[in-house]
């Protein structure tokens, strides 16, 4: 894997790693509550309405001009809703604007908690926007909150029946409708499942295939003990600018025990996705990002490999995904994926109120 040299390693009371924009206490509070039981429309609606809310008032409170999208579902009572703040550039609504995204669902199957899947990317782009909000920039950043990025089939009061309704409403009605002309997207950040980590031998799979397009990362992991130590970054040539961001922006952090794979599917040559490719990279491509992929627009991933990894090999959209499950090495891991965040939008959307290296994180 990717080995780094250390340039920030300060500790909190000896156990959690200190980032300059990041609180991580507060992340594990967030976590705790209103981001630790089912949050699905069938089995907790009471709660799933709870998470939303705490997004809007985090959002309005940062400053920034949010916005709720609400889109029909396949239930007539049940509609879905994504939660969207924008951070206005100097440039916004002129032919010089750029966006820069950051996302992640809020959602959940029925019966998980969903700590790892997906309350950690949540409260990740949460404190992102938090820091990030305080700056001016040129270019116009948003933030968005997908509802029904999961989906069922075969059950009852099914809402979504395939991968990532909302954020597929959110790239085909949202973006257009709301500028005249929408500006050049520079590419969005699309983070689930970012917390788990796994410090032991052989707590890592890979995906069936890899090796054959990506036969670095298969090597790295395997001369590593296949730990389950890294976030992957992954996206297509097409993302190169965001997917190299976010890896400069990781590096400058150090902390070589939180490792990095950067799966560039070279094999994705355009901008879009057909139907087949997305059956061929599944593994690769099961998340909201996909809903930008398919439609020619720039996106990377950012995973812990859900049930590729550890406890979210039997947790992944199940019950035990949990709180007690959360460990501070976690919360250090996600403290640093946070920071890379910032730093990562910072690159691409620089604030004209930093400047040099702290345009890093």
């Amino acid at each position: 894997m990717i080995a780094f040299t250390s340039c920030l390693v300060l500790l909190v009371t000896g156990a959690v790693f200190s980032y300059p924009d990041v609180d991580t206490t507060w992340l594990k509070a967030t976590l705790k509550n209103p981001f630790s039981e089912p949050r699905h429309h069938v089995t907790n609606p009471a709660y799933k309405a709870k998470a939303r809310d705490f997004i809007i008032k985090e959002f309005r409170s940062y400053g920034l001009e949010t916005h709720n999208q609400t889109f029909d579902t396949n239930l007539a009572t049940v509609k879905g809703v994504n939660v969207i703040a924008i951070s206005k550039g100097k440039y916004f609504n002129t032919n010089k604007d750029q966006i820069v995204g950051v996302a992640a669902h809020y959602d959940t199957m029925r019966n998980t908690p969903g700590v790892d899947d997906n309350g950690a990317a949540v409260v990740a782009m949460l404190q992102a926007a938090k820091h990030l909000a305080k700056f001016g920039r040129n270019f116009t950043v948003i933030f968005v909150a997908f509802d029904f990025e999961e989906w069922e089939e075969n059950l009852p009061e099914e809402a979504c029946t395939y991968l990532s309704c909302g954020s597929r409403k959110f790239v085909s009605e949202w973006m257009p409708s709301f500028w005249t002309t929408m500006p050049n997207l520079k590419g969005f950040i699309v983070m689930d499942t970012i917390a788990d980590i796994q410090e032991m031998p052989d707590t890592q799979q890979l995906p069936q295939g890899l090796g054959l397009f990506a036969p670095g990362v298969v090597s790295s992991v395997n001369s590593d003990g296949k730990k389950g130590d890294f976030i992957a970054a992954i996206g297509r040539a097409y993302d190169s600018d965001v997917l190299d961001a976010f890896v400069t922006s990781y590096t400058a952090l150090g902390q070589p025990e939180f490792e990095l794979e950067k799966i560039n599917i070279t094999v994705l040559t355009g901008p879009t996705l057909t139907q087949q490719q997305f059956m061929i990279f599944n593994d690769l491509i099961r998340s909201d990002h996909y809903s930008f992929w398919s439609n020619g627009m720039r996106a990377i991933f950012l995973t812990d490999t859900a049930n590729f990894r550890g406890y979210m090999q039997a947790c992944y959209h199940h019950y035990c995904d949990t709180f007690s499950r959360f460990t501070d090495k976690m919360l250090q891991f996600l403290g640093k994926t946070t920071q890379a965040l910032i730093g990562s939008v910072n690159i691409l959307a620089p604030s004209t109120e930093l400047s040099g290296s702290a345009l890093v994180g």
